[in-house]
């Protein structure tokens, strides 16, 4: 267990570090949070940027008719591409892009566009438009449109493609189990489609087929009832609702493989006056519902837990205020919208749609009850964040909820020997840290209680708790890390040397990984072949992104004959006669010996055997033998094996 106490050392290197860990270069391996919802543009004039740890809010240029949601993406960096409120879609550069207006949505929709990519296209957007189901005035149904992106601008290639009429004004969005393929999902109104949620699977073109799913109360008769939000959890396994004049909450199951939602669990009709906003906590174990009464009453901010089997049991209230008639007293509440940075953001507005230039936030909605801090930062109640002049209107963008997905920390460098770094997605309303790394014989190489620094001492699966201290309370989160072993490089095969014949050469195997660079030379493949002496140096890097070197030296093999032998030497060495040196040079081998008649006394292929100087299990002759022996080289990618044949005296001695 290691305990990190912030002080204001810790204070002033966590702003350095903290944003460089934030935005810390990927190398593929380590997890890098999404980037697609970084960029928020809503409201009257308000712009959000969430590519840092800290939020930045900015005016944009004009006004953009969103009184209600909105749609916005960013590119895989957090930069702003394409924003919709259902009429028109807009770029990066806040114009209209080309062909991108006339849409048949509805800017006074709850959820009025989504915007999505198409799986395994980096230049192609659907975008998903809603009307409200008014009739015989809204009736333009769901539709939907193509952009093709074009570096800094996009085109509209196709247009209002219509899915379905009779719909409500909600839409969510889900990957499929599979990771690639998008689930996106609507609800109908009315009669006949009015219990109905449509899941369109989107792939490399979308499926006009739904998954039709009948299942929980019908969204029918007061016009509000096709109103308020629907969001899926960030995990994708649950789906919830509202029907505002009903009063009623919906909570589903969602099964991300057949796109069938099911299991609904409901609230009674009126528990809630006009609910209108919902959202689900980072950790998918609550859910947020805020409540915009039409006339006066009270508004509410509600809590559920949604791990218990009645999760509208027992709600917790975190913000009530009457409204009068003017709502001058406070703001109305509009839409609730979990962002990257693990916070919850409440849209607030007075009737008649005019601004607020705060939006509310509940700083830890992981936590429980009050616990969530509702506009309350380091232990003093504020306003929630300051827009900076621009104005929260009643809604806020809706975005596929795997873009929200992000643990509560994570590790990156998971590599043996490597420094494993913490970081901490919300940093809101923490005193101190204490953190248990599950790894008594490892080092902590960094202090900072908001992302330290450890050294594991072994490979292996290690569960990590992280207690986040606030006041008299602690909250703990825990997360499962694996530290891999580095890649083994073993060029030599267990030798250090490896001789050549000169003249000859050889292939060097770094082994099977994913990258490889060598020194000397600064090849990049698997294998290198080498027909001179020095050191060679493979580093490798395995599919994990852990790095290791190994290195060998090459060298041009010695090898020698003796002038003679004798068999009943007192050394060893000098007992047999055979070829002495670097033998481990040689592929293939073959020794002869004849004797002054031209008779073969002795043959092997086996460098390590030698001749004991017998013949037919009998002591020969003592004199002067010839030999013949041949050596084969290893082959390579640049030369073939080369042979080279030796011939000499030898005398046997008794």
């Amino acid at each position: 267990m290691v305990k990190v106490y912030k002080g204001w050392y810790f204070a002033v290197l966590m702003i350095f570090v903290g944003l460089t860990s934030w935005e810390q270069t990927q190398n593929g391996c380590n997890y890098e949070r999404p980037h697609q919802a970084d960029q928020w543009v809503f409201g009257d004039k308000v712009h959000l940027n969430f590519q840092q740890r800290e939020v930045i809010p900015e005016q944009t240029f004009s006004f953009y008719d969103s009184p209600n949601g909105v749609a916005a993406i960013s590119d895989n960096n957090g930069n702003l591409l394409l924003f919709s409120n259902g009429l028109k879609i807009w770029g990066k550069s806040y114009h209209v892009i080309e062909n991108g207006d006339g849409l048949k949505g509805n800017n006074f929709a709850t959820q009025p566009a989504i915007i999505l990519p198409t799986p395994g296209k980096t230049d192609e957007y659907y975008v998903f438009t809603l009307d409200m189901y008014i009739n015989p005035v809204f009736v333009d149904g769901v539709n939907y449109s193509i952009v093709k992106m074009n570096g800094n601008t996009g085109v509209v290639t196709s247009k209002n493609n219509t899915l379905f009429h009779e719909n409500s004004q909600k839409v969510c969005a889900v990957k499929h189990s599979g990771g690639k393929d998008i689930w996106v999902i609507f609800h109908g109104f009315g009669e006949n489609n009015g219990n109905k949620f449509y899941s369109y699977l989107l792939s490399d073109s979308l499926d006009l087929n739904p998954v039709i799913s009948s299942v929980g109360s019908f969204h029918k008769g007061d016009p509000n009832n096709g109103a308020g939000y629907m969001k899926a959890s960030p995990d994708g396994k649950k789906i919830a609702l509202v029907i505002p004049s009903d009063g009623k909450v919906e909570i589903f199951d969602f099964d991300a493989s057949s796109g069938q939602v099911s299991n609904p669990v409901s609230s009674n009709p009126g528990s809630f006056n006009f609910p209108f906003g919902v959202e689900f906590s980072p950790d998918n174990t609550k859910l947020y519902i805020s409540t915009s009464p039409l006339g006066t009453d009270f508004n509410y901010l509600y809590q559920l837990d949604i791990t218990q089997a009645n999760p509208f049991e027992n709600p917790v209230i975190l913000k009530s205020f009457e409204v009068n008639d003017l709502a001058g007293a406070d703001s109305l509440m509009g839409a609730l919208q979990l962002a990257p940075d693990g916070k919850i953001y409440l849209a607030k507005f007075r009737r008649g749609v005019l601004g607020k230039n705060y939006l509310g936030v509940i700083y830890n909605p992981d936590r429980p009850g009050i616990a969530a801090n509702y506009n309350i930062l380091n232990h003093q109640n504020n306003n929630g964040l300051f827009l900076n002049g621009a104005g929260s209107l009643i809604g806020l963008p809706t975005f596929l909820s795997d873009y929200l997905n992000i643990p509560h920390f994570w590790a990156v460098n998971q590599c043996h020997h490597d420094t494993t770094l913490f970081i901490i997605r919300n940093l809101a309303n923490i005193d101190d840290t204490e953190w248990d790394f599950d790894n008594p014989g490892g080092v902590q190489t960094g202090f900072d209680p908001y992302s330290p620094g450890f050294v594991y001492s072994d490979p292996g699966e290690y569960k990590v708790s992280l207690t986040e201290k606030y006041g008299d309370e602690n909250y703990t989160f825990t997360t499962n890390i694996n530290i891999h072993p580095l890649p083994y490089v073993d060029l030599g095969q267990g030798n250090d040397t490896i001789y050549i014949l000169p003249g000859s050469s050889i292939r060097l195997d770094a082994g099977d990984y994913e990258n490889y660079y060598w020194q000397p030379g600064g090849s990049t493949g698997r294998y290198l072949d080498v027909n001179t002496e020095g050191l060679y140096r493979a580093t490798v890097t395995d599919s994990n992104c852990c790095v290791n070197s190994g290195e060998v030296f090459i060298k041009y093999a010695n090898l020698q004959y003796p002038t003679a032998f004798k068999p009943q030497s007192s050394i060893v060495q000098n007992r047999t006669f055979k070829v002495t040196g670097n033998i481990s040079a040689l592929a293939e081998y073959n020794l002869k010996i004849y004797n002054r008649w031209g008779q073969l006394v002795f043959e092997t292929d086996d460098p390590y055997e030698g001749w004991d100087g017998t013949l037919n299990g009998s002591d020969a002759e003592m004199g002067t033998y010839v030999w013949v022996s041949v050596f084969t080289s290893f082959e390579s990618g640049i030369q073939a094996a080369i042979k080279v044949k030796n011939r000499g005296l030898v005398t046997l001695l008794r």
